[in-house]
């Protein structure tokens, strides 16, 4: 009889114990599927997702063309292993992020994803497709496509003298603010120098290159004032674009003193 008794009481207590797990269990399910829901609704409300375009530099003395047509689509930019097109226009146009394997509407089909171009292959035959091309003569001074400013050129301190204003790199508001957010990606790209100070470009791709900015090259002063952390592209370049003003960084390229112009697309009015 005691022999049962304590059976029992050992089935009552795996019974309670089982029944405790298996609560836990649904309550642990329950609270995923509730935020899984709530995840989902808060991202229903965000906007598409469109990239944002940088006004073709001027590198060496050569005009840039701007984003390459490709098919029936344009490539505007490339992160990590995806790049970025845009196909249509007006308000039929709509952002494809893809990746290797993936093909445009049009056919083409994306062997390689690098950092400044995509290698494609259409017809059996391999192509590579830079982010930005070099137009063909660059003696011939062509006009670079300007996309409206967001602030009126009134509200611009551009300061640029007409050498400064045929260099400069004109970069766009939502540009701005959408670098402004890549504090990571400039720490990547730009190594301190000790001695002379200022910071050095190692492993450029498309971003730098859109700033005419070559991997080497040292840059020493924004505006007189001393570089000391790739941090300074934000807050002494950016910050200043994004306020309306022009801004002159001094630097060397293989050891040959050098200056970038970087101002607000206002000034280009």
């Amino acid at each position: 009889m005691k022999h049962r008794a304590k059976e029992n009481y050992r089935l009552e207590q795996v019974a309670t114990t089982l029944a405790i797990l298996c609560a836990a269990a649904l309550s642990g399910w329950a609270i995923a599927l509730a935020l899984t829901l709530w995840g989902d609704a808060q991202l229903a409300k965000l906007p598409p997702w469109k990239p944002f375009a940088l006004l073709p530099p001027i590198i060496d003395n050569v005009s840039v063309a701007g984003p390459v047509q490709v098919g029936s689509s344009r490539l505007v930019g490339v992160a990590g292993n995806r790049a970025y097109f845009m196909t249509g226009s007006g308000g039929a146009s709509r952002s494809l992020s893809l990746a290797a394997g993936d093909a445009l509407p049009s056919g083409e089909k994306i062997v390689r994803v690098d950092r400044d171009a995509v290698v494609m292959t259409a017809a059996g035959q391999e192509s590579r497709v830079p982010v930005f091309a070099l137009r063909a003569d660059p003696a011939k001074k062509v006009p670079l496509a300007v996309a409206a400013a967001s602030s009126p050129a009134s509200t611009a301190n551009c300061r640029l003298s007409s050498a400064d204003r045929g260099a400069a790199v004109f970069i766009e508001a939502n540009m701005v603010k959408a670098l402004t957010a890549e504090r990571a990606t400039f720490a990547r790209m730009f190594d301190p120098q000790s001695g002379a100070g200022g910071i050095r470009a190692r492993g450029t791709g498309g971003t730098t290159a859109m700033f005419a900015i070559l991997d080497g090259d040292v840059l020493l002063r924004a505006d007189g004032l001393p570089i000391k952390s790739s941090d300074a592209i934000i807050t002494d370049v950016l910050a200043r674009v994004e306020q309306g003003n022009s801004v002159v960084v001094e630097g060397e390229r293989g050891g040959v003193p050098r200056r970038w112009v970087y101002a607000p697309s206002a000034c280009k009015i």
